[in-house]
């Protein structure tokens, strides 16, 4: 039965309080709010957001706030579960006033975002008979970003490699497929229907036990004040969801289904395609495979993975010419033609890619390939502190 959203009225009332309050650079990290704020704002600057933004650049509505709709649906077996966690006002009033910042920019983020991946989230959780509410992990987890990948947690569901091995997703070698859409989506709901066989009665339970293991949840409270972190993770989800299912807003399905037209897919020519080949053929950039394409893990990708995982990228993802004119006046000894072949291209850096792996460090990456030195592959990729177990770095090809 649809429920007057009286008290998100009562929240938006307050909104003048919120929007005067700023997140002030020294509180970084100090909470779950404010860490998924940087999180939101760095997702709107990916590949696929941007290329997004650029073709329908009214998507952000310039309104002090959102509109509510008449009436709302009631809350599911999730929100009820977490009822308990809007009992803590300080860390509510803190995620509202992150949803509220710039026009509620965070939300209409999130909101574009769900245009392309929610109508097949929430599919695959009616189909498990599971509260709808569960999708909104995506939006706290990683910002519906399938590229996410931190302290082992990947793609938007910020899924375990051993999950991920469990269901299948690490089984082809050079495909991440935790980092696929649809594949991690379909695997997140038949590991939550495993959860709830276990805790039938417990919905905030299940979502406990897929962050933190079945034996943390187990010996759980299932209350407030067990552990801050958790808190302040389940504060977060129970006011976002409640926050999107309310407003009024956009639906941005279409808008996405139009632009996934307009992706190009990456020619394939024989058995398959190099990384570093289209990196160097100006194809695409580094960036821009990494972003768009973050399942691919290695260097080579066939040509049938190529057209299953769906190898498309934007025209956003070639990178700019580079803008080196030869001088009018130059003077050129030899025939011309040689001369110009064999003249360096400015800026232009040979790459063998390299996956960095457990253990690595520069030093020892370097000692694989003779006359190249730790400092040299720090300069060239930009490192400034430390590097990450999968990353793909630059090694510079002396051959």
């Amino acid at each position: 039965m649809p429920l007057k959203p009286s008290f998100l009225s009562i929240l938006l009332s307050f909104q003048f309080v919120f929007c005067s309050m700023i997140l002030c650079e020294d509180c970084k990290g100090q909470s779950a709010a404010e860490e998924w704020y940087l999180l939101v704002q760095e997702r709107a600057e990916k590949m696929d957001f941007k290329s997004f933004a650029a073709e329908n650049p009214n998507w952000m509505v310039n309104a002090s706030k959102p509109s509510l709709k008449v009436a709302v649906p009631a809350l599911d077996r999730l929100e009820t579960a977490l009822l308990p966690w809007g009992a803590d006002q300080a860390l509510v009033d803190q995620c509202m006033q992150v949803l509220f910042d710039s026009n509620h920019r965070c939300a209409q983020i999130i909101g574009v975002l769900h245009g392309r991946y929610g109508p097949f989230i929430e599919q695959a959780l009616e189909s498990a008979s599971l509260p709808s509410s569960f999708q909104w992990l995506a939006a706290t987890t990683s910002a519906f970003n399938t590229g996410f990948d931190e302290n082992g947690a990947a793609g938007m569901w910020g899924m375990s490699s051993n999950l991920g091995r469990d269901y299948g997703l690490l089984s082809v070698n050079g495909i991440d497929q935790r980092k696929l859409a649809e594949e991690s989506t379909n695997a997140f709901a038949l590991e939550l229907e495993r959860l709830q066989r276990r805790f039938p009665k417990d919905p905030h339970r299940v979502l406990v036990a897929y962050w933190k293991g079945m034996a943390f949840a187990t010996r759980w409270t299932g209350k407030p004040g067990y552990d801050k972190t958790l808190d302040e993770q389940l504060t977060l989800l129970k006011v976002l969801s409640r926050f999107m299912i309310n407003i009024e807003r956009p639906s941005f399905e279409l808008d996405w289904i139009e632009q996934a037209q307009k992706w190009q897919l990456v020619k394939c020519d024989g058995e398959g395609m190099e990384r570093n080949v289209i990196i160097r053929e100006g194809i695409a950039s580094d960036q821009a495979l990494t972003e768009i394409l973050p399942w691919w893990t290695s260097g080579f990708l066939t040509c049938e993975g190529a057209e299953k995982y769906g190898a498309r990228l934007p025209e956003m993802a070639r990178p700019k010419p580079t803008e080196s004119k030869p001088k009018p006046n130059r003077q050129v000894d030899s025939s011309p033609s040689i001369a110009m072949e064999n003249a360096p291209i400015e800026n232009a850096i040979p790459c063998i890619l390299y996956t960095v792996k457990k253990g690595d460090t520069l030093w020892n990456i370097a000692q694989r390939y003779p006359g190249i030195t730790p400092e040299e592959l720090a300069e060239i990729n930009a490192i400034s502190d430390y590097i990450r177990i999968g990353q793909t770095i630059c090694v510079p090809d002396k051959r």
